[in-house]
């Protein structure tokens, strides 16, 4: 599966979507996340509430350049390299917030990742979105689907496509 950009089809077809045990598996794990975290921030320190709010709109920065380069075909990564690298940004995120680092440490970093991974997934659960999650703020900022391979996802939901494929046939 190539990244490939989802304008809206002049022969009339809906854009692909998630199927729904994928849909309903991301919107599964993205309530789980947002109850992990939220009772951390409720917990911590304000400043690291905020530094980890800035971290996610770091990340909303850096997914929506990559939305932008996708959907403008600047790049065109194989579906390996697509779900490896877009999901890379996220674990360096959190890797980097269990070191003394300014303003990725402290556990901050830790937090930003986890809650932009778990509202990333409700909101690709919400719009059907298939394939990484992480793409699914950008898509529904810039109305426009930009899909990236996911390393869990993309083969569920192909796998899926498959199985309801065979028993409507």
């Amino acid at each position: 599966m190539h990244p490939v950009s989802t304008p809206p089809q002049p022969s009339g077809r809906p854009p692909r979507r998630a199927p729904p045990v994928g849909r309903a598996l991301r919107f599964l794990l993205g309530l789980v996340l947002l109850a992990r975290v939220t009772p951390v921030y409720l917990g911590v320190h304000r400043r690291l509430a905020l530094d980890a709010v800035l971290l996610m709109l770091g990340l909303l920065l850096v997914y929506s350049l990559l939305h932008v380069a996708l959907s403008r075909r600047l790049i065109a990564p194989s579906a390996a390299l697509g779900a490896i690298g877009g999901l890379a940004i996220l674990v360096v995120v959190y890797l980097a917030g269990a070191t003394g680092i300014p303003v990725l440490g402290h556990g901050a970093g830790e937090l930003a990742a986890v809650t932009f991974l778990g509202v990333s997934l409700l909101v690709a659960a919400l719009r059907a979105d298939p394939g990484c999650e992480v793409m699914a703020i950008p898509g529904l900022l810039f109305r426009r689907r930009a899909e990236l391979a996911c390393l869990i996802f993309s083969p569920l939901d192909a796998w899926e496509r498959n199985w309801r494929n065979r028993g409507a046939a």
